[in-house]
């Protein structure tokens, strides 16, 4: 695992420079850096040393120095890459992954992409072709970040910080403002900034000539779904999530577990116990406030799985989110559940350097209510407006937040498609409201008709694999894994995810959509292989997530702040948003109407705006 940087072209990096964006990114790799400037060229890397530590160096270099290789991340089957590679007759010098890597390369050409499974972010200088090429990882789970200026010369880094030193000039992308307010992320390729892009998933990045080009190596077919009986389907899946979970425990440093107590970092645990040869560590994190704590029942999973259990119950301090943590973040980003994620890997990283999680679960088997959802009400699309009164009763339900309130209201209306539905399901609020606070000139519907669009243009699907590609091309890569990569290397931690092993994702794909979601039951097969390892009774209960006490936090601990932030003569003078709409929802919320999801996101892209635009 490391921070890369580097560039190509008349202007790329001088040392000094490149010494400087190490330094930003020192979080990611304090066990080392290696930096390589020639003659246009520069390939630079901090590394947090997981394998091969006595080798492991970067850049690393072809014999006649003719190419040269940096990456982050980590390759699963490194070993069996090397071991074809050695018996088609390639000498090695050593053992690391990056060596395989390069080797790889000049053997298969920038197809050996295909045989690599890993998390990763790829950066191969060709000298003989004049060419750079950047790669990233299929699901998005390592960051890739670009920049081209005005001379056509190219940079990349891990992080956008790193590329902050170099831009021409900080200049705002103007649909970044309704994205956040819509989604709470910004979606590859884009980022916040006008001038800086990120490598999609799955795919690689050819320079030459002042000139880019972006080609993808790997989609997720969905459509051609195989015959095969339920429990074949599950053995497989058993097969595979082993697997998984053997190649994720290969490490030359401590660890852990990142255990919630629901299904998926459960399984996880139980693989990581089958197949370990010492007790695992298990870590997890709670809240002294009840309803948001989900301690108890990762205590009760490490007792069953006898696990050397790590617990810390956290009084979560909103100011610090907002003071010390958020500002750190160089993209806006209005996910609340980095809070404690962000808490769990500083916890856990005082002990072990590696852990392995459930992140993916959702998205691969079908594991939300909202797919259940989105699927039925569009079947029943045009008998909506008779299902109204029954839905607005469940709506008025005192258990029910406004926030889930307003999104039952937003079902309420007839969609023309599963697209636009699934749409409202996912947004932080309607497209109308976000509009009232978001002055004119930076309302924009882009993201909207992209998520629509997209949505559409997927090959012909079943109601549930259009919504889980919907969540497997958006909300995972964009959201998801953007928190866990940001929350674990802020802490120079590794998190490794077994559940998005390719060839598992691959295969689970294939299966019928009943094996996945059937009736009223989610994540069906994943249910099913986990509860033989763990009894039921231990893992049925209502679904939590990561969440926080963020409308109590804004009326109470935060409220002097998001009134100053949000009302101040800085924010004003960004003209972002409609003032008096802004101080209107400020007050509503204060008089007890939960107005949380657009405080929030408006919060974040004010911090972010003070310390990075």
């Amino acid at each position: 695992m490391c921070g890369i940087v580097g560039g190509i072209g008349q202007q790329a990096p001088n040392n000094d420079l490149l010494n400087h964006q190490l330094d930003i990114l020192g979080h990611r790799g304090p066990d080392g850096r290696g930096i390589y400037v020639d003659e246009n060229i520069a390939l630079a890397s901090c590394r947090l040393a997981i394998m091969a530590i006595a080798d492991g160096s970067q850049p690393v270099f072809s014999e006649d120095k003719s190419i040269s290789l940096v990456f982050n991340g980590e390759i699963y089957n490194f070993r069996q890459i090397r071991e074809e590679l050695v018996n088609l007759g390639v000498n090695f010098n050593g053992n690391s992954e990056a060596e395989v890597l390069l080797n790889a390369y000049q053997k298969y050409g920038v197809n050996f992409i295909q045989k690599v499974s890993g998390m990763f972010a790829i950066a191969i200088y060709d000298k003989s072709k004049e060419e750079l090429i950047l790669i990233r990882d299929r699901f998005g789970e390592k960051p890739l970040w670009y920049y081209q200026n005005p001379q056509g010369s190219l940079s990349f880094a891990s992080e956008v910080k790193a590329l902050l030193l170099i831009v021409d000039r900080k200049e705002l992308r103007v649909d970044a403002i309704s994205e956040i307010m819509q989604f709470g992320f910004i979606n590859s390729p884009n980022s916040a900034y006008q001038n800086i892009q990120q490598v999609p998933p799955a795919s690689y990045l050819v320079y030459k000539d002042n000139s880019i080009k972006i080609e993808k190596y790997w989609t997720l077919e969905q459509s051609r779904k195989i015959k095969i009986s339920y429990q074949d389907a599950k053995n497989e899946t058993i097969k595979l999530l082993n697997k998984s979970v053997i190649q994720m425990l290969n490490s030359e440093r401590p660890t852990g577990l990142f255990l919630s107590g629901g299904y998926d970092s459960s399984l996880i645990g139980a693989l990581m116990v089958q197949n370990s040869n010492t007790k695992v560590n298990s870590y997890s994190i709670g809240f002294t406030e009840s309803k948001y704590d989900e301690s108890n029942y990762a205590k009760k999973i490490a007792t069953y799985l006898n696990t050397e259990h790590h617990e810390s119950i956290l009084k979560p301090d909103p100011n610090k989110f907002f003071t010390e943590i958020l500002p750190k973040m160089d993209q806006p980003f209005a996910d609340s559940s980095y809070l404690p994620t962000y808490e769990l890997a500083e916890f856990a990283s005082k002990e072990v350097v590696v852990a392995l999680g459930g992140d993916g679960g959702d998205e691969v088997f079908g594991g939300y209510q909202r797919y259940l959802v989105a699927s039925r009400l569009q079947k029943l699309n045009s008998f909506i407006p008779l299902l109204g009164s029954v839905i607005k009763i469940v709506g008025l339900s005192k258990d029910v937040n406004n926030s889930k309130r307003d999104k039952l209201k937003r079902q309420l209306v007839k969609y023309p498609n599963l697209a636009e539905r699934y749409m409202s399901l996912v947004s932080l609020a309607n497209h109308q409201e976000i509009n009232s606070v978001i002055s004119s000139d930076f309302q924009s519907s882009s993201a909207v008709n992209k998520f629509v669009l997209d949505f559409l243009r997927l090959p012909s699907l079943d109601s549930i694999s259009s919504v889980i590609r919907s969540d497997m091309d958006n909300y995972l890569p964009a959201d998801l894994l953007v928190k866990t990569d940001i929350a674990t290397m802020s802490h120079s931690l590794e998190l490794r995810s077994p559940l998005l092993n390719h060839e598992l994702v691959e295969f689970v794909a294939s299966l019928p959509s009943d094996y996945l979601v059937s009736g009223l039951t989610t994540k069906r097969i994943l249910k099913d292989i986990t509860h033989s390892y763990i009894p039921k009774a231990l893992l049925d209960r209502p679904k939590m997530g990561f969440a926080i006490p963020r409308a109590d936090w804004l009326r109470n601990e935060l409220k002097e702040l998001s009134f100053d932030l949000l009302t101040d003569s800085t924010a004003k003078s960004r003209g972002w948003f409609n003032n008096k709409r802004i101080n209107e929802i400020l007050i509503e919320h204060q008089n007890g109407t939960d107005k949380d999801n657009i405080i929030w996101p408006a919060l974040c892209l004010e911090i972010w705006a003070r310390n990075w635009l």
